[in-house]
């Protein structure tokens, strides 16, 4: 076939040389003689059968010995044999190149310098890292280093980045070139496999890529105007936006300081950004969640500041924003020099007199709030700080229990130094033990430790209870001197939270009416109990001795009371016939619980229909599984106000959601209310794979909803918002225009640029217990508003039109969604084939 019949005339090809074509242009000659070709034919036979051999051996160095040239017709068997793209060790070109070193070793024999560049390209066409280093050095291509650097530096832009760092750690071409020249476009091309791979290899360039990164996380240099002059200049392309701001680069930074034992404290703005952000949580955790003691709330920020001095500015800036006069009070702490406060500070005099209660730090606030009390004296709180206490423990006390529950405590690991356990909780029915890590954790103990394991952890005959048990047990881990071996997941290790997720979807329902909310052990004591715990000792600082009384009241209870609720909820799933040891035993040892199904029950709840009057689309509100998202179009184009269940929710807590907000669930699979206050008829199984149509002729029917053409898109497909704006076909056409004009002048940078760049605040190990953290809160989402407001809805967003040039062509009434950006019209994909659906379900 002729090429010009492949493409047509708007198309443009590049034709590609052939390596061998490539090599002749260098000055390789790539042909061999009758003679040398008859024998690596030979070669190529004896290999299948002999392989890599001493006499295989000699027979290639004998043949080097008498060939004229033997290094430029090793490089021709090379790219001659089969398997040269992939040239492994066991492999015939690596075999050859490798007798090829040891020839030349015993006679003594160099390259010629023109084979260097050959030899390069050779080496550099096939994906062996070994490979390529053993060419290096046998062509001595390290001497051509000035010819190297430029190429290399053209893989870099030319995205070949992998094949770069093979060249440089095969060359050491490190002083040429930069580390951040070469990890810089992987950091934004987010490939941290490629990242870790290099610096294994060379972890002398660790240091200097930390140092460039923390430079970047000043607070006064703009990460995103550096990033986007980068990409431009060096045309990186696949660049991933959302990883170029200092919360994604801390985190990298972080975890490579971790992974190659690095000091985190050496990474200055690092730290003093971890800082910053731990302040700020304890500050929302003081004036807005209202759950941090003022003991508490001292101890912390001393120890914050003294950790991070540089940081105390920014949080007296911080803290203006809830209260002046606590300000005032670690102004004069800090002793900070007036010239260094914030103008709307200094209107407030340095010697102003704060109130009684703000001076005493000592007084703790009084929460008018009814929490979960301890039910165990005080008496049977047991502290272990002697050899004789902790010996006595493992022989005596916990000698013939059958369950116990486990709990550890850590100060919140403000700025860069990772905290460490500082107390291990043991609680059996009738005592709780506080284990005091700090004067244990030491190598003269480490045979206590081994025998607490032994004991205890290791002991499958005695179930250890935890909520968040794995976390606990990697800090354990991670912290105490000889148990860096335990294991943290398995027989007799019991997580309270798996089992009262795994209960719920097997349907326990728990009697409790309250709504709390949430997947912490407080929500679960609330829901079981009545009362939630008390958390305003959970963010202290347990490195402290002694320990304040509230402090071991709150660390017995957060221990005793996963016993209490082990054995409410064993004694809830007795009543209501569920097998709770099975399912117990089925965590610990990771296999699929068995849900207890009632088929009878089953059916009588989905093979009949509500017994409801009929209904309008806008009286009815679904909560959807996630594995029926592809429905939602559907449901929201009918006008019902649908939204997806986040995966992460408990079931428990999308009754709770759905009885707040008054909406119906439907699931691909069905399960059993907990809540008497939510019906199990509420809940619509529809079954997975099924047809569009037949899912929404059943959801009509079950729930007697009436549906006419007139009910069609009222609220938006993509968002589920109900703002929309009606535009004519001059509206559109004028439109497009702005947006074609728009999209050819910018390059919509800003669209991928989030403006959340708050603090670096690692929250994965800040708490001592389990408690999730709702980033959102703090860092909630800033709006961005769009640099030109061309091409954005009233409220901001910027508008999304497909398939404009086919809009512009037959210009058409719209509807533009204000909330999301979306323009929906006929010609639209995703509106196009919703519509369709619906017109042929409803036949109208």
């Amino acid at each position: 076939m002729n090429i010009n019949q492949l493409v047509t005339c708007n198309q443009s090809i590049k034709i590609v040389p052939s390596l061998e074509e490539s090599l002749q242009c260098m000055g390789l000659n790539v042909q061999l003689d009758e003679n040398t070709s008859t024998w690596f034919d030979q070669l190529n036979v004896t290999w299948k059968t002999w392989k890599k051999s001493p006499t295989v051996e000699h027979h290639v160095k004998l043949f080097f010995q008498t060939s004229p040239d033997p290094y430029r017709i090793a490089l021709v068997f090379v790219i001659k044999c089969k398997d040269f793209k992939d040239c492994k060790p066991k492999t015939l070109p690596f075999f050859i190149m490798e007798t090829l070193q040891k020839w030349s070793c015993d006679c003594g024999a160099v390259p010629e310098n023109f084979l260097k560049l050959p030899a390069f390209r050779v080496a550099t066409e096939q994906r062996s890292q070994h490979f390529l280093s053993l060419v290096i050095k046998i062509y001595q291509i390290n001497t051509i280093k000035e010819t190297i650097v430029p190429i290399v530096k053209d893989m870099i832009k030319n995205d070949n980045c992998k094949l770069a760092s093979q060249v440089i750690i095969a060359m050491e071409l490190f002083e040429d070139i930069s580390v951040e020249d070469l990890m810089f476009p992987l950091i934004l091309q987010d490939k941290p496999n490629m990242i870790d791979e290099y610096l294994s290899e060379c972890p002398s360039q660790v240091g200097p890529l930390l140092l460039f990164l923390d430079k970047l996380l000043d607070k006064n240099f703009s990460i995103r105007e550096y990033a986007q002059n980068y990409i431009d200049e060096n045309k990186i392309s696949h660049v991933k936006y959302e990883k170029i701001h200092h919360k994604p680069l801390g985190k990298l930074v972080a975890r490579l300081c971790n992974k190659f034992n690095i000091p985190i404290e050496t990474c200055k703005n690092l730290s003093k950004n971890r800082t910053v952000g731990g302040l700020k949580y304890l500050i929302y955790q003081k004036y807005v969640d209202h759950n941090v003691s003022s003991a508490v709330w001292d101890d912390l920020v001393k120890d914050a500041l003294k950790q991070n001095a540089e940081s105390a500015k920014e949080f007296i800036d911080m803290l203006l924003d809830y209260d002046r006069k606590e300000a005032l009070k670690w102004v004069e702490y800090l002793n900070l020099p007036e010239t260094s406060l914030p103008v709307s500070f200094k209107e407030m005099s340095l010697q102003e007199v704060v109130s009684e209660d703000s001076e005493n730090w000592d007084v703790e606030e009084k929460l008018p709030e009814k929490y979960y009390n301890l039910t165990l004296p005080a008496e049977n709180i047991v502290i272990i700080d002697t050899a004789e206490k902790f010996y006595d423990l493992m022989t005596t006390h916990l000698a013939g229990c059958n369950v116990v529950s486990i709990d550890c405590e850590w100060k919140p690991s403000f700025g860069a130094t990772q905290s460490q356990v500082a107390l291990i909780q043991i609680a059996t029915d009738s005592y709780v033990y506080l284990i005091d890590t700090l004067i244990f954790n030491k190598k003269q103990y480490s045979s206590f430790w081994y025998s607490f394991n032994k004991s205890l952890l290791d002991n499958a005959e005695i179930i250890k209870l935890g909520f968040g048990l794995e976390q606990d047990l990697k800090e354990i881990k991670a912290s105490i001197v000889g148990l860096n071996n335990i294991k943290v997941k398995g027989e007799g290790l019991l997580d309270i939270s798996i089992l009262w997720k795994n209960l719920i979807n097997c349907g326990l329902s728990l009697q409790s009416n309250s709504n709390n909310g949430g997947n912490s052990l407080s929500s679960l004591v609330q829901t079981c109990f009545g009362l939630p715990l008390e958390k305003s000792e959970q963010c202290s600082n347990w490195e402290l001795r002694p320990l304040r009384t509230t402090q071991i009241q709150y660390a017995a209870l957060d221990a005793h009371v996963l016993l209490e609720l082990y054995n409410y909820l064993r004694n809830q799933c007795i009543e209501q016939g569920i097998n709770f040891d099975e399912i117990s035993n089925d965590i610990m040892l990771d296999t699929k619980t068995k849900c207890i199904k009632k088929s009878k029950v089953v059916e009588r709840f989905q093979t009949s229909t509500l017994n409801l009057e009929k209904r309008r689309v806008y009286d009815v509100k679904f909560f959807v599984e996630s594995k029926l998202t592809n429905l939602i179009p559907y449901l929201r184009h009918c006008g019902f106000d649908t939204i997806s269940i986040p995966t992460t929710m408990l079931w428990h807590d999308v009754i709770n959601s759905a009885i707040s907000e008054d909406r119906y669930i439907l699931l691909s699979k069905l399960k059993y209310t907990p809540s008497k206050n939510y019906p199990q008829s509420s809940i619509l199984e529809l079954g997975k794979g099924k047809n569009i149509q037949e899912q929404l002729l059943k959801i009509i029917t079950y729930f007697n909803i009436k549906i006419s053409k007139n009910d069609f898109l009222p609220r938006c497909i993509k968002c589920n918002k109900v703002d929309f704006k009606k535009l004519t076909p001059q509206d559109v056409v004028e439109l497009c225009g702005r947006f074609q004009s728009f999209g050819n002048s910018n390059s919509n940078t800003n669209r991928y640029f989030s403006n959340d760049d708050d603090e670096e605040a690692n929250y994965d190990n800040f708490l001592s217990d389990s408690e999730d953290i709702d980033e959102d809160i703090l860092y909630g989402p800033v709006l961005n508003p769009h640099p030109n407001n061309v091409c954005v809805t009233t409220k901001g967003v910027p508008i999304e039109i497909l398939n404009i040039h086919e809009l512009i062509n037959s210009p058409q009434v719209a509807i533009l969604c204000e909330s999301c950006g979306k323009l929906f019209w006929d010609g639209d994909d995703l509106f196009k084939s919703v519509n369709n659906v619906m017109l042929s379900l409803f036949s109208l």
